[in-house]
């Protein structure tokens, strides 16, 4: 067993899902509305700890009903949350507009600068996957102690952090070629940067060094609506497989398939 430290946001998606695309001025309809816990901390975490891992989450939850029931998600997912810091507050939804054709459109409230994640001691583990913009100085210390460290591709201004592997989807970087990404990833990461990962959909994934780039095309492929918390449930599947010894092309083959996977079981059960 691994253990593997996750520093994310644990969510409350209201998903709308819109009955025809947004337009300016239209009255919508929605056909079904939904409630669900969500962010990359939480999707990610549970991931890696339904696979068997001894997961450590570092995240910020409100003090009140919403968020003590988020606490209790976790810890029965079997997540360790000795590092989630609880705040006085009320907890804030995050509005998600689903259109048909899987668009989404997210809403978060406005004025509001969120708390920079920090743990009260230094953090350890095999490997540390990090989805957030603000971290503070001891998780950053904390990380170089850190075998294995994959990073989200943050799109505002962050800490910089010392990470191996950066993920990201292609489609956060239209018009730019991949060593354009890349330069854009290395100072992020810093120079212990290995590997950029680019995912886009149901295509071919991108793994580049910095000078090769290599493709490895998904084995399933699934087409839903909804794909909220794909991206974070396939790092979660990518971590784990590295972490068993799988080398980059295999660990993403086995993510992209376990991840349509989840999307399809979901689909189904609603």
């Amino acid at each position: 067993m691994s253990t593997v430290i996750v520093v994310g946001h644990v969510n409350y998606d209201q998903v709308w899902a819109l009955s025809s695309p947004l337009a300016s001025g239209a009255r919508i309809v929605y056909s079904n509305r939904s409630v669900r816990l969500g962010g990359g901390g939480f999707h990610t975490s549970t991931q890696l700890a339904k696979l068997g891992n001894d997961v450590r989450l570092v995240s910020n939850l409100m003090d009140d009903d919403h968020g003590r029931a988020a606490l209790a998600t976790l810890q029965a997912s079997g997540i360790d949350t000795g590092y989630v810091t609880m705040r006085a507050g009320e907890t804030q939804f995050t509005e998600i507009l689903l259109e048909p054709s899987g668009e989404r459109t997210i809403l978060n409230s406005g004025g509001q600068m969120r708390p920079p994640y920090a743990a009260p001691e230094p953090v350890t583990g095999d490997a540390a996957y990090l989805n957030a913009l603000v971290l503070d100085d001891g998780i950053v210390a904390s990380l170089k102690t850190i075998p294995l460290v994959i990073s989200q591709f943050p799109l505002r201004t962050a800490s910089p952090r010392p990470a191996d592997i950066v993920i990201g989807s292609r489609a956060d970087f239209p018009g730019e070629d991949t060593q354009d990404i890349w330069e854009r990833a290395s100072r992020i990461a810093g120079p212990r940067l290995k590997t950029l990962v680019l995912t886009v959909g149901t295509r071919p994934i991108s793994l580049y060094d910095g000078k090769a780039l290599r493709q490895v095309t998904p084995l399933k492929q699934v087409s839903v609506p909804d794909t909220i918390g794909a991206g974070d449930c396939f790092t979660g599947i990518f971590l784990h497989g590295l972490l068993q010894g799988l080398g980059l092309e295999l660990s993403a083959e086995q993510a992209s398939q376990q991840t349509a996977e989840w999307l399809s079981e979901r689909s189904r059960t609603g």
